[in-house]
């Protein structure tokens, strides 16, 4: 019997799967060729937690624990570089007996096991966690130990052209292990500024001279295939960044870049991606598990039109991606239209808008019909053309994911119906709207409890209710203000018989949103985060961040 097999008989018997979700999970994985795990969490059969401890018992090895986040480089570097790679694992601490603690996402052969001792002269001992968690220590490790101070002197030197180069990798290698998502690179009247966002707020982390801007623009533009000699119009483009003058063999990163004209030159914004194919879990997005299940049960609908909506940067397209990958498989034909495609999906066919050769969402759409398609992802409604097609696609017997701008699910019918959509068209085709932000979370290392004041339960809405309990985070080595990493705040909104009634008579959206409040299982996204401030997840600041009219 297979390893895989084996495992899955395993999850049988712990009661983890039934043996028919393995059955479905065996089939998909010929498909997928991905390993049989990450199939069942990707089909919300396991958590990633539950997979990992399963894993564990079934291998015989135990799990790193969550906390261990600083590790020596003495340590790190007891096994080349290269090797630990190769195999995937990282030296992460010295034991009690003074074993080699070797982080592993999976089995690691016997023999390889021994090439190890032997070079780190002492025994090794596997400790288990996730493949992302490895692949974030790697490239957090293998690039701390270069030095990446910047010499503003050494930027203004017009004759030094290897230093552009070792400059942008400085810069990039900076902003991934700050794990930002996005660099700006700005030009002021005498300096450019370089800045980071980072779980969602800017900072500023260098300062060069003016003279250094040309240089770095025209390198990205190199990187991105632009035209180096356009400076007067947008341009964007995109590349994989691998280090080239630095020794570093860290994983690559996938960049997007906008090129702006501005009063002093050209802005540059680089959006720094997530890995190609990589696993978006349903359950990793922070929907409660009834909003979840009930999410999950539109997807499975044969038509219709599932929209996700919220402003610029709340991660709906995130979002869309886990959806897609939640329902890939060899009996679906799924198509997207993206502009532009920012993570490339096994088994999934991705097209990209080309805005320069007049290719709209709309045409795409049009073309995209004639594929004989299932499922048809639009990244984003831009137009009534676009908005139209998506709706009839969706009755007539499509199903279509999609985001639009709206502050919250019900506004979502009457901006439809103010781009020019038929009000009975809206109501017979939308099933379901998820609206979403991104909140920061606390800090799991310096967070400290104090209960909420008056003041914050009164701007929360909940003026009546006794103080609780509420978590904060200090500030420390680990993170930014108290905050590390960030995670959703949702509401969905399922369309019933009376919404839809109420659509096609052209209710507001203040009439709906009370209909769901009082006949539903609609919650505000308030709500949700009340719900994730109680949990010990977030701070009252946060959500009235994102709440608060």
């Amino acid at each position: 019997m297979a390893r895989n097999e084996r495992f899955g008989e395993y999850l049988v018997s712990q009661a983890a799967l039934s043996q028919e979700q393995l059955s479905q999970v065996l089939a998909r994985q010929k498909v997928l060729k991905d390993k049989l795990g990450h199939i069942a969490v990707k089909e919300g059969y396991l958590e990633p937690e539950q997979l990992l401890s399963d894993l564990s018992s079934f291998l015989g090895i135990p799990m790193l624990s969550e906390t261990v986040t600083d590790i020596r480089q003495d340590v790190v570097h007891l096994i080349p570089r290269k090797m630990c790679l190769k195999t995937g694992v990282l030296p992460v601490a010295l034991g009690k007996n003074n074993e080699l603690l070797l982080a592993c996402s999976g089995p690691v052969p016997k023999a390889i096991i021994q090439n190890m001792s032997r070079l780190a002269q002492r025994q090794v001992k596997l400790v288990l966690t996730s493949p992302e968690r490895i692949k974030n220590l790697q490239n957090q490790y293998y690039s701390r130990g270069f030095d990446t101070t910047i010499k503003p002197e050494t930027a203004a030197d017009p004759g030094n052209t290897t230093f552009i180069i070792e400059l942008f990798e400085k810069i990039m290698i900076r902003a991934i292990n700050a794990g930002a998502s996005d660099i700006h690179i700005e030009p002021e009247r005498d300096e450019l500024i370089i800045r980071f966002r980072i779980d969602g707020v800017m900072n500023k982390t260098e300062s060069l001279p003016y003279e250094a801007a040309g240089k770095l623009i025209s390198r990205i533009k190199v990187l991105g295939g632009l035209d180096i000699a356009e400076r007067r119009k947008p341009q964007d483009g995109s590349f994989h960044f691998m280090p080239r003058l630095l020794d570093l063999s860290i994983d690559g990163v996938n960049v997007r870049i906008s090129i702006l004209p501005v009063i002093n030159g050209e802005k540059a914004v680089l959006r720094l991606l997530p890995p190609h194919d990589v696993l978006i879990g349903m359950e990793t997005l922070g929907m409660p598990s009834a909003m979840l299940s009930s999410f999950n049960s539109h997807l499975a609908s044969p038509y219709g039109i599932i929209l996700v909506t919220g402003p610029t940067g709340s991660g709906k397209s995130t979002t869309l991606y886990g959806a897609i990958q939640h329902l890939r498989s060899e009996h679906n034909n799924i198509t997207t239209i993206e502009d532009p495609v920012e993570l490339t999906v096994r088994g999934v066919n991705q097209t990209q808008v080309d805005t320069g050769e007049k290719i709209s969402f709309a045409a795409a759409l049009r073309a995209i019909l004639r594929q004989d398609p299932d499922i048809i992802m639009v990244g984003e409604i831009r137009d009534t053309e676009t908005l139209r097609i998506s709706l009839r696609a969706a009755v007539t017997g499509h199903l279509v994911l999609s985001t639009l701008h709206t502050n919250d699910a019900p506004s979502a019918f009457n901006r439809m119906t103010d781009m020019g959509a038929e009000p009975f068209l809206v109501a017979a085709s939308v099933r379901a709207v998820l609206a979403q932000r991104l909140v920061r979370k606390n800090c799991p290392f310096c967070g400290v409890s104090q209960d909420i004041t008056r003041p914050e339960l009164a701007l929360l809405g909940l003026p009546g209710e006794e103080p609780f309990t509420v978590k904060r985070g200090r500030g420390c080595e680990h993170c930014t203000l108290g905050y590390k990493g960030r995670m959703g705040v949702f509401e969905l909104l399922s369309v019933d018989e009376q919404i839809r009634r109420m659509i096609i008579e052209n209710a507001t959206f203040e009439d709906i949103r009370a209909y769901a409040l009082a006949k539903t299982a609609y919650r505000t996204m308030r709500s949700n985060g009340i719900d994730k401030i109680r949990q010990g997840l977030t701070t009252p600041e946060e959500i009235l961040r994102i709440t608060l009219d």
